[in-house]
């Protein structure tokens, strides 16, 4: 089962995100070269620029043996040792480890992705009343991820996971060419509107990480 981590870093900032952000990207294409398992590592900051000390990272692995791999290779390693020496962090950091949805998949536009420019990313957090109703919206679910599929080019990734701790709350990655296309083409697809309208009495919260990739890849040529 294809697996996604979602981290938010809360940095000191400064100098220690900068050096952060180098070990990370350092790390991004140490996996692209060797670890076939890894199909994302995308070093990601807040478009709010307001937000000069939070660092995100997306990860993408094509089951659990390649994420517990990845987790040990002298890079990682030496970079938890590093976090553990110096103050990097002003919090504890949120780390969400999530299944994708088997039915549905990761998909990426492989050649897209290579020419966009600026990738237009959301990390989406969607919560339901019980986790009754979050299994039932998948099938509204199914019908978006088709539709972004087969007939959005300007939709580069997506995908919807969950978490065995939070089953009331299903988690998507996305990524688009621009924002314009994300709200003026995607949001306006009738599968989309369908879904809001359709579940919305079953929803308990939203909440959308905006975000612009610095570093990194979104994807493999082909996932």
């Amino acid at each position: 089962m294809t697996k996604l981590v979602f981290a938010i870093l809360p940095t000191v900032g400064g100098k220690a995100r900068e050096e952060y952000i180098a070990k990370l990207t350092a790390t991004s294409a140490y996996s692209k070269a060797n670890e076939p398992g890894v199909l994302t590592y995308a070093v990601c900051l807040p478009r709010d620029e307001t937000d000069q000390k939070t660092v995100y990272m997306i990860e993408a692995y094509s089951d659990q043996a390649a994420f517990d791999a990845h987790m040990k290779i002298e890079k990682v390693q030496d970079m938890i040792q590093w976090m553990g020496a110096n103050p990097v962090l002003e919090a504890a950091p949120t780390v969400l480890e999530l299944d994708v949805v088997e039915d549905f998949g990761l998909f990426t536009r492989g050649d897209a992705i290579q020419s966009a420019k600026d990738p237009h990313i959301v990390f989406g957090e969607v919560s339901y009343k019980d986790a009754d109703l979050a299994e039932k919206s998948l099938a509204h679910w199914a019908k978006v991820v088709q539709t972004t599929k087969n007939d959005e080019p300007g939709s580069l990734v997506y995908a919807l996971t969950r978490s065995n701790t939070n089953p009331a709350t299903l988690y998507t990655f996305e990524a688009y060419t621009s924002k314009d296309y994300l709200w003026d083409v995607h949001a306006k697809s009738q599968a989309v509107q369908d879904n809001v309208k359709e579940t919305s009495d079953w929803r308990a919260g939203l909440k959308h990480h905006v975000l612009k990739q610095v570093d990194g890849f979104l994807a493999r040529a082909k996932i």
